[in-house]
């Protein structure tokens, strides 16, 4: 202790300094250290809590953004599904109007066919009548006269350039 004596160091001030010091300690361990680790583990357990409530919705976000895409892709073929039935319906309906269309074309081919057919079988018949009525005509004039043959000739020529109008016309 003499060391201590001559070197300036009282050892009961630093015997009751190192009291002091551990009083102190003990007194800030059981009413401050204790406060301040709760408070510690506290804090550190909101922000666990925290992050697990952030990952929680970070997967959440990611359920939903997955859905999202998968009603996406959904409507997306929905409506690719809706186009093509109405380009199908479409298509189905044009068909139906093209077959329509020809149809009644051929009602009327065949309509103006049969008119054509009745004005020509009524020509034939007038042109039947008038080569009757002409045929008539030359003969009533043939009896009428007697005629040399040269007549006669002249008379059938004249009606066969009488028959050769009427089919002209």
């Amino acid at each position: 202790m003499d060391i201590l004596n001559t070197l300036g160091v009282n050892v009961k001030a630093v015997i009751i300094q190192a009291v002091g010091f551990l009083i102190l300690l003990f007194v800030l361990k059981k009413y401050l250290f204790g406060k301040i680790s709760n408070m510690i583990k506290e804090r550190s357990e909101g922000i666990k809590s925290i992050y697990a409530k952030i990952e929680d919705e970070r997967a959440e976000a990611e359920r939903l953004k997955s859905e999202f895409q998968k009603k996406l892709f959904d409507a997306e073929a929905d409506a690719t599904k809706r186009i093509q039935e109405a380009i199908n319906e479409g298509n189905r309906i044009s068909e139906g109007i093209i077959k329509h269309s020809h149809e009644a074309a051929e009602e009327l081919m065949a309509k103006a066919r049969e008119v054509i057919e009745q004005e020509r079988k009524k020509a034939i018949a007038e042109i039947r009548d008038q080569v009757v009525t002409l045929s008539m005509l030359a003969s009533s004039r043939i009896i009428q006269q007697s005629i040399s043959s040269q007549t006669a000739e002249k008379l059938v020529d004249g009606v066969i350039e009488e028959i050769g109008e009427l089919r002209v016309r």
